[in-house]
């Protein structure tokens, strides 16, 4: 018979000390400082973010979560101590760094990356992956 554990609580404090022990740390500041550069950017490119391009990622979101009501998402939102603020500013950050990549993206010299023997094996695994998916 299984012994019941009590309810545990993790401070973050804990989870930082983890992150810097286990050499994680470094790895997550450098994912987030890199994401609010970016984010920042583009707002300086004129890239902006709309209130119906908000509302489709986080629409797109509450699905890949299986959040069907607004009491959901409330309780994913609080058991993940997560504010509306917070998942405003993570969903309208990702749809920034999108645009912005779009707006590399063409402007960029598309051969040289074609040229590349990783991008051409990249490009023919996910060909591989559609055909693959399409005839399951």
């Amino acid at each position: 018979m299984a012994k019941k554990i009590p309810e545990i609580e993790i401070e973050v404090a804990e989870v930082v000390d983890y992150l810097k022990l286990s050499g994680g740390f470094k790895s997550a500041v450098g994912d987030v400082f890199r994401r609010k550069v970016t984010a920042e950017v583009a707002k300086r490119h004129g890239i902006a973010v709309s209130t119906k391009e908000l509302q489709k990622a986080a629409d797109i979101l509450r699905v890949d979560r299986g959040l069907h009501k607004a009491g959901d998402t409330e309780d994913w939102l609080a058991s993940n101590g997560l504010s509306v603020d917070a998942l405003e500013q993570f969903l309208e950050t990702n749809l920034l760094i999108s645009k912005f990549k779009g707006a590399l993206e063409k402007k960029a010299n598309l051969k040289k990356y074609h040229a590349s023997s990783a991008v051409r094996d990249s490009v023919r695994e996910m060909v591989y992956q559609d055909w693959w998916a399409k005839n399951q």
